[in-house]
């Protein structure tokens, strides 16, 4: 089983809760985004399923795709401590005529990645998007 966490900034906040709860997100949405994280966290490292994740023009970045209202591409890589069991959340963007948004996501996930090469108290075990799952329709 995969070990999922969430990037912290220098002030403690999980880059990835604070923009999930920025996002206007409906309860569905966050669903499916929390659906797509439960079924890379219950894979295989070597088995991952295909298309769940795809890569960008940053080597170590790669995002996940999450359809729906809004499509969700929060920005991942693997490690930065055990690269064969971990994945870290690095940074959420969204996706608007096949582009980022904001536009250089890629690598603002790449400068988080670097940070925490340096720091790794700057993670966190990823927290659940949808805090009442039982709500999802």
């Amino acid at each position: 089983m995969i070990k999922l966490f969430d990037y912290k900034d220098t002030n403690g906040y999980n880059v990835m809760q604070t923009w999930a709860d920025t996002m206007p997100m409906q309860k569905r949405d966050r669903g499916r985004l929390d659906n797509r994280i439960d079924i890379l966290e219950r894979a295989e490292a070597n088995l991952l399923p295909p298309g769940l994740l795809h890569p960008t023009r940053c080597r170590h970045i790669m995002h996940l795709v999450v359809k729906g209202q809004v499509t969700l591409c929060p920005m991942i890589c693997r490690g930065t401590v055990d690269f064969q069991n971990e994945f870290t959340f690095l940074f959420g963007a969204t996706e608007k005529d096949r582009k980022y948004v904001p536009k250089n996501a890629p690598k603002i996930a790449d400068n988080n990645r670097e940070d925490l090469k340096l720091h790794t108290q700057y993670r966190c075990k990823h927290e659940r998007f949808n805090k009442n799952p039982a709500t999802i329709i």
